[in-house]
């Protein structure tokens, strides 16, 4: 299980333990090292932040809801659980995906599955704040899941200490000059697909 810290700031998200998208997958042969910090701030949300050690990333699309899995991308997965009332619930099963290339664009969309994803409105695009950094070897991107934005997709959510979730963090590019498959937990299947919620990870907010 992912233990998710909380933390205060930004500056602490590095002082948390990283994770690492090393499994690779559906013939890929190696990946830049990629990895991340996930910390939780109360009352806020979570906060992300990815890197990539990655010299000049393929970086085509530069506008929101375009198809950055077709640059160099990274990719951050998560499902909630509605507040559970003892009742079956349409939004069971409904995860986001957030996907960033290296000029900050971001795909952000949720739903139960791979085929009618819904993407968020501007309004709601604006509050992840993605932003992006390129170095001369390695690039990243910044981005926070507000709990406002959460509970848009799920309603009432209770997040904090001790609250869990699930999801999975990915390393892609489906240019087939560079084509490559990469994530933060295994995913067992035959062909290409990061929309499986069932090999998502197991993730607790975890602190004092």
């Amino acid at each position: 299980m992912m233990k998710v810290e909380i933390i205060n700031e930004w500056y602490e998200l590095e002082k948390t333990v990283p994770f690492r998208v090393r499994h690779l997958l559906w013939g890929t042969k190696q990946i830049p090292e990629t990895y991340g910090y996930l910390g939780y701030k109360e009352q806020e949300g979570l906060f992300l932040k990815m890197i990539c050690e990655e010299k000049d990333p393929l970086r085509a699309c530069r506008n929101d809801q375009e198809p950055v899995y077709r640059d160099s991308a990274m990719e951050a997965f998560f499902m909630f659980f509605p507040k559970g009332n003892g009742k079956v619930d349409d939004r069971d099963g409904v995860y986001i995906n957030l996907e960033m290339n290296a000029n900050g664009a971001l795909l952000a969309e949720y739903g139960k599955g791979r085929s009618g994803r819904v993407p968020f409105p501007q309004s709601v695009m604006e509050k992840f704040a993605c932003k992006a950094d390129v170095g001369k070897d390695r690039w990243s991107v910044c981005i926070v899941i507000p709990e406002s934005v959460v509970e848009f997709v799920y309603g009432e959510i209770p997040l904090g200490k001790g609250s869990s979730f699930c999801c999975n963090f990915y390393k892609i590019s489906e240019n087939a000059q560079i084509e490559h498959y990469a994530s933060y937990a295994e995913i067992d299947t035959e062909h290409p697909d990061f929309h499986r919620p069932e090999f998502f990870a197991h993730a607790k907010i975890t602190g004092e």
